[in-house]
Formats: C-alpha cells, sequence, structure tokens
C-alpha cells in the first residue's frame, strides 16, 4: 500500500512538474521578424531591477541558437531616460495580454515611432515585471508596432530566465547583417501581404489529365445509355445524341495552354487539348472480323475567362485560386483500317457513322496554381465541358447508305494537373 502511494505521489510530481514547464511561457503572436546574425539586442524595461544580465543573457542566445554568432546586449538606457518611451514602456505593461493584435500596440507617439524606425537592425526586447510572469515584447526597425509578444514565467536564477526567453522568443532562423543600403530598402518594402499587385501575371504549361462522362457525385443512370452502349453494323446505336454512345468516354487528356491575369482578378486563357477515343463497336457483330482498328483524335481549342485571387502563405511560395468560363471548338481526326487480308472492304465499312467538321462547346471549372519562386509552378483543376451541334435534327430512317451525323450534345467532367512557367509583366 505504501508502495503505491509513493507511486502516487511521484506520478503527482511528475505531471505537476511538466505542466509547469508546459505553461512556462506563452506567445500571444508572433511575426516573421528577423533575427540578425551577430544581432545587437537591447534591453529596455521601466522596472527598478533588470529581470536579467545582459552578458549572461547574450550567452544564453548563444547556447539556444549556435547560428546567432557573436551578439552583442545592453540595456536601453536612452530609452529608459526618454519620457516618451517611458511613457509608451507603461502603457504597454498595462495593455499586453492575449488575445490583442499587434496593431493594438502600435506606437502612436510620433517621436515614439521615429525612435523605433531609427533602430536600423538592431532588435529591442521589451521586460516588464508582472509578478508572477515577465511581459516581453520584441521591436525592430520594419514596424512601429512589436513584433512578437508573450509572457515567460518569472524564476529567481537569471540564467535559467535568460535561457527561457532565448528558446521562447530567438529561436529562428538568422539572417545577415544588412548594409545601410539594404537597410533602406528593406524600410521602404511593402507589407508582403499588401505588396504591390503585378499589372500582369502570365504563364505557360503544359498538363496531363483525365476525362469521363460522368460527373462525380451524380447518378449513374443519367449516362449509363451513353456508357454502356455500343455501334452495330458501323452506324447503329441507341440514340445519336451524344457522342459517347460511338466512342469510349474515358481517356487521358494532354493539354497545351497560356493565359494572363490582370490586376490579379480577371484575366484570361488559349488551350490546345488533344485525346484520343477508341470507338466502342460490339464484338458480336461478326462484320467487324474485316476490321483492324478503329478510333478518333479529339482536338479542341478553346479560350477561358478566368477570375482569380492570390494567398502568400509563405515567402517563397504564392496560391493563385482560380474560376474560369470559356468556349470551345472539337474537331475529330479519323483513324480506321481493316485487316491486311481483306483486300474489299464491305458496304457497311464504306457507310459508317461520321462526324460534323467542328463542333462548338462551353466549360467551366476552378482550380488553384502553386508558384515558388516567382516562377516555377504547378496547377491543379477540374472542371465541365460539352460539345454540340448548332442545329439538330434527328436522322432520317430513310438515309440509307448515307452516313449519318451525329452529336448533337455531349458532357464530360475533367482534371487537370500541369507544370508552368510564370512571369510578371
Amino acid at each position: 500500500m505504501k508502495s503505491i502511494k509513493a507511486l502516487l505521489m511521484f506520478l503527482f510530481v511528475f505531471v505537476a512538474t511538466m505542466a509547469a514547464t508546459v505553461s512556462a511561457s506563452d506567445i500571444f503572436f508572433n511575426s516573421k521578424w528577423t533575427l540578425w546574425e551577430n544581432a545587437d539586442i537591447l534591453i529596455w524595461t521601466n522596472d527598478k531591477e533588470l529581470a536579467i544580465d545582459p552578458r549572461e543573457f547574450c550567452l544564453s542566445l548563444r547556447r539556444n541558437n549556435m547560428a546567432i554568432g557573436e551578439p552583442k546586449c545592453r540595456t536601453l538606457g536612452e530609452w529608459e531616460r526618454d519620457t516618451i518611451a517611458a511613457r509608451y514602456a507603461n502603457w504597454l505593461s498595462n495593455n499586453i495580454e492575449p488575445g490583442l493584435s499587434s496593431n493594438y500596440l502600435k506606437a502612436r507617439h510620433p517621436s515614439m515611432s521615429a525612435k523605433i524606425q531609427e533602430l536600423e537592425d538592431k532588435i529591442v526586447l521589451y521586460i516588464a515585471d508582472k509578478g508572477n510572469v515577465l511581459q516581453i515584447a520584441i521591436f525592430d526597425e520594419t514596424s512601429s508596432e512589436p513584433r512578437a509578444a508573450g509572457t515567460v514565467q518569472k524564476k529567481a536564477d537569471k540564467i535559467a530566465l535568460g535561457d527561457d526567453i532565448a528558446s521562447t522568443f530567438f529561436d529562428r532562423k538568422t539572417s545577415r547583417r544588412l548594409s545601410k543600403e539594404e537597410r533602406q530598402k528593406k524600410l521602404t518594402e511593402p507589407d508582403e501581404y499588401y505588396k504591390e499587385v503585378p499589372n500582369v501575371r502570365a504563364w505557360g504549361g503544359f498538363s496531363v489529365g483525365y476525362a469521363q462522362a460522368q460527373v462525380p457525385l451524380t447518378p449513374y443512370n443519367w449516362y449509363h445509355r451513353h456508357v454502356e452502349s455500343e455501334i452495330r453494323n458501323y452506324r447503329i446505336t441507341r440514340d445519336s445524341v451524344s457522342l459517347w454512345n460511338f466512342i469510349d468516354d474515358s481517356t487521358p487528356l494532354f493539354t497545351l495552354y497560356a493565359g494572363a491575369i490582370w490586376y490579379g482578378f480577371i484575366g484570361g486563357e488559349i488551350f490546345y487539348r488533344y485525346s484520343n477515343h477508341v470507338v466502342k463497336t460490339d464484338k458480336r457483330d461478326t462484320i467487324y472480323n474485316e476490321l483492324d482498328h478503329w478510333e478518333f483524335g479529339q482536338h479542341e481549342i478553346g479560350l477561358n475567362v478566368m477570375f482569380s485571387t492570390t494567398f502568400s502563405p509563405i515567402k517563397l511560395m504564392d496560391i493563385h485560386l482560380f474560376g474560369f468560363l470559356g468556349f470551345q471548338y472539337s474537331f475529330y481526326s479519323e483513324d480506321i483500317a481493316v485487316k491486311k487480308d481483306v483486300e474489299y472492304p464491305s458496304k457497311a465499312y464504306k457507310a459508317r457513322i461520321k462526324f460534323e467538321d467542328v463542333y462548338k462547346g462551353a466549360l467551366f471549372g476552378g482550380g488553384s496554381q502553386f508558384v515558388f519562386a516567382k516562377h516555377y509552378g504547378f496547377s491543379i483543376r477540374t472542371g465541365i465541358s460539352s460539345r454540340g451541334k448548332s442545329v439538330y435534327t434527328e436522322p432520317s430512317p430513310d438515309a440509307g447508305v448515307e452516313p449519318t451525323i451525329i452529336g448533337a450534345m455531349t458532357v464530360d467532367w475533367f482534371i487537370n494537373f500541369g507544370l508552368e512557367y510564370h512571369w510578371d509583366l
């Protein structure tokens, strides 16, 4: 019994210790601020006594982030002696709390804002003693509002406290210190989420995909007449409404395309698509004993109107979501031949089914382009396309030996995966 109590006590202490460790720090927000190699860290406080030792804190930075090089740490005495900075520090101490955005904590006094912008590539570490915890905020020259804020658990051991602050707020990649010219350029760069949109974003690409008559999530009985039909005697099928009554609907797609978006919103795209469709002959019909192969190449050219919006989840990648609506013209090239030992094909072979010279159609859908380093991307898109005759009349039963022209309305679903190259104009 005593051993069980001892075990429970050990587990309680262990869990309590872990909970204290997990809750030792709390980050309220942390933007993509730059940690420089060989950084100058200026420690700023309104407290009578500084919670950490600057020299020991530099050692903590090096222990927790070897890439930081040889940082220099000192107290920011010039701000501590400045009345406006002291008032702003006191206001921060009373207002930093979970749930607040960084914009709420922005320095709005022109003099204070100017002090922050004059930091060049130095980093200000603000510390405020709140009893059991220390409030922390990070400032640099790129913004008048804190780039990061949160709390760490207060400790009597200043070395351990410095380690906590370093591991919580300074555990990130470092960058080379900038020259004066580079700093000026960075200072004038717009925020990445509000950067200027290029007048024209253009691209070209090649994609492979797949098409089928059945649109996903729709009833199969809408399509089974078309996809299960077969041609008898080179021309007879259930009806002549859809091309899928005659040729296989499920096929790979190959597409070449080029397009452009104006002002990040509206644009256009031209494309050429090719797919090959085998004719669906009835294997029980002995007339096909003479046939070697029979298929149609489907060539389509068209134009899409596109509507787009852009997101930048990481610095080197842009995601362009888009929808499109367009039209296309479809042409069919027949590839048919009888077996080599057949000298004279049958009459049915010569009077076989024929397609229109051109079919008109529409297409719509959506997708996304993933672009890396502004130029190299891949895309995925899906949609529905159609093709049909402008004027449709039922084929005459007296057509006899004359070829029957078919294809009033043909619809399919497609999905494409493409590789692209992008550029701005």
